[in-house]
């Protein structure tokens, strides 16, 4: 069997972070949590986990936990989905409503994409470095499409806003 085993942070999406992260509670089977993450992080169906050697499926969860604490890199601006998508260019001008909904989406790992939805919006104006968003509508317009985040991107918005 070969596996596709990431090898940088950017290559696991928010979502299946997401799915690991419900997997991996306190007090859960240390194989079934190294079968889980192999299964997510692969894409593989977890039935197919159970025919890797168990050496081997160590190693590959030991390389999966090392991609997992890279640092991701700070985007003010990207390119995602086919639209170029950026950060609040202000944060002292965030509204009640955008910051009320951040502070609760960024309580839960599980609401993360919410966050992300928050912070990052469609640009509908740039000139050089300078960009208008989209006005905020709430997280939910955005917050299924910033499920296929990389993870990378996710993880450092979150550190950028809570510094």
């Amino acid at each position: 069997m070969e596996l596709n085993i990431p090898e940088n942070i950017n290559e696991i999406t928010l979502s299946q972070y997401q799915k690991f992260e419900l997997a991996n509670k306190e007090g859960a089977d240390e194989e079934f949590v190294i079968n889980k993450m192999i299964s997510i992080f692969c894409d593989i169906d977890m039935r197919d986990t159970l025919n890797i050697k168990l050496e081997q499926a160590e190693k590959v969860a030991e390389d999966l936990a090392d991609v997992l604490v890279q640092e991701g890199t700070f985007s003010q601006r990207f390119e995602f989905k086919g639209k170029e998508w950026g950060i609040i260019p202000n944060l002292t001008d965030i509204t009640l409503g955008e910051y009320i909904d951040l502070e609760e989406a960024l309580k839960d790992t599980q609401q993360l994409h919410r966050a992300m939805a928050v912070l990052y919006r469609p640009i509908t104006k740039k000139y050089k470095k300078l960009y208008s968003i989209e006005k905020y509508e709430g997280a939910s317009k955005y917050s299924d499409e910033m499920k296929d985040l990389p993870l990378g991107t996710a993880s450092a918005a979150v550190v950028f806003f809570t510094i």
